[in-house]
């Protein structure tokens, strides 16, 4: 096993030099060794167990996905020097190792918006990724030293068995510090802000990874300080309950497309936000599957956006009104990945949503009402962004081409393994 690792390891900086899409065949290897509960492959402070072994196959499959449409060599690099960072994050078995890898990552974002970003508001995305992220990290590397000078050690695997801590306001500091990487409600204007300005690749990389590690973080927290969390579940459960209904209200009367699915995956994130804050299993795997089925659907929508808006040069629904005439096979695949997102039958997005649900609604009944708004809520804006983009009176002065045969086989790929893990989930 220690010779898999290395072999996926310098695989990654292989691809940094030469640009052949063997990632794909890594997944597939690694999804036969998915049945791994405990921790296992313990190599000196790397390991993996079943959560961050799924991740790190999301992380393989959709960085192949968004590295094959690139032709910029920066933009390759620094996009395969970003998949170390986040592997390593997922492997990391040291808090000190998983902060910096964790805080790379965002740095990394950062420069590739300020680089590639679509206008002058890229700078103002840039300080608000900053200014979000830095106000909450910074205080999070004092509290991993107070850690270590509690218990003399930062490895997780010794800190779950034998971890002395009793500060619930810097444990709330360091809850703070993955909520706003998810994002919670309140604190996710900087997600807005980078999603409309940021490039199509770094917006399916916000999505499917960046928000995920906001999430595993949440999980390793939810293992580590689970007695000194319940002083803040009532208030971290309102907050997102209450964030899911107004976004997705505010859904509804947004005409760019690109700011409805980044809205969808704030909603997204806090239902899985507040899912695992049950302590339920049925939750904490709900949100494990959601951050899954979330990271392939939500990437899929940020490709397609892209896709019309390098026709169109616009993401306004108005102007791109009945794209059915002119795109009847992309068509196709904005229904597939809008129900999807719905979570319509026949994809993994269903099976974490009824997870999620259930645990909700045994840990307080009354939550069912809110539940209700919300499952209908989210089943409209998904609607209205297909139909009033599908259907319509379409513009006469445009002339539009299809795609090329490399967008389809990206977009199928998002799809497909949304509809295939849902009939293979016997290892739960």
């Amino acid at each position: 096993m220690l010779e898999f690792l290395l072999f996926i390891f310098m695989f990654m900086f292989m691809k940094l030099f030469i640009n052949v899409n063997f990632l794909f065949l890594i997944s597939f290897i690694m999804i036969f060794y998915l049945n791994w509960i405990e921790w296992s492959m313990l190599i000196i402070d790397f390991g993996m167990n079943f959560y961050s072994y799924g991740l790190t196959i999301l992380l393989i499959w959709m960085m192949n996905l968004i590295v094959m449409n690139l032709n910029n060599y920066w933009s390759i690099n620094l996009n395969m020097i970003m998949m170390i960072f986040m592997f390593m994050n997922f492997q990391s078995m040291n808090f000190m190792i998983f902060y910096f890898m964790f805080e790379s990552s965002l740095l990394l974002i950062f420069i590739m918006i300020l680089k590639w970003g679509y206008s002058i508001n890229r700078f103002m995305a840039g300080y608000y990724i900053m200014f979000y992220t830095l106000i909450f990290s910074l205080p999070m590397l004092y509290i991993i030293m107070y850690i270590y000078w509690f218990n003399n050690t930062l490895s997780f695997y010794l800190l779950e068995f034998y971890m002395y801590w009793n500060f619930n306001f810097l444990t709330f500091w360091l809850m703070m510090t993955f909520l706003v990487k998810i994002p919670i409600y309140m604190s996710h204007s900087w997600l807005l802000k980078a999603h409309v300005e940021a490039p199509y690749f770094n917006s399916m990389i916000l999505a499917s990874l960046m928000l995920k590690l906001g999430g595993y973080g949440m999980l390793r927290l939810i293992i580590l300080f689970k007695n000194n969390m319940f002083f803040f579940i009532n208030m971290i459960m309102n907050i997102s309950m209450l964030g899911m209904i107004i976004l997705s209200l505010f859904c509804l009367r947004q005409i760019d497309m690109k700011m409805i699915v980044a809205i969808s995956s704030i909603i997204h994130m806090g239902l899985m936000l507040i899912g695992m804050m049950t302590f339920f299993y049925s939750g904490m795997l709900g949100g494990y599957l959601m951050m899954i089925a979330h990271g392939m659907s939500s990437s899929g929508l940020f490709y397609l956006v892209n896709l019309i808006y390098k026709e169109t040069y616009s993401r306004l629904i108005i102007i791109n009104k009945g794209m059915m005439k002119f795109m009847p096979s992309l068509s196709l695949m904005w229904f597939l990945l809008c129900s999807s997102n719905m979570a319509a039958p026949m994809s993994l997005n269903l099976i974490s949503e009824i997870m999620l649900l259930m645990s909700l609604m045994i840990w307080f009944k009354l939550f069912m009402i809110l539940l209700f708004m919300y499952c209908i809520l989210s089943f409209l804006y998904s609607l209205y962004l297909f139909s009033i983009l599908q259907h319509g009176s379409s513009n006469m002065f445009m002339k539009l081409f299809n795609s090329k045969m490399l967008n389809y086989f990206n977009l199928i790929m998002h799809w497909l393994p949304l509809n295939i893990l849902i009939l293979n989930l016997y290892f739960i």
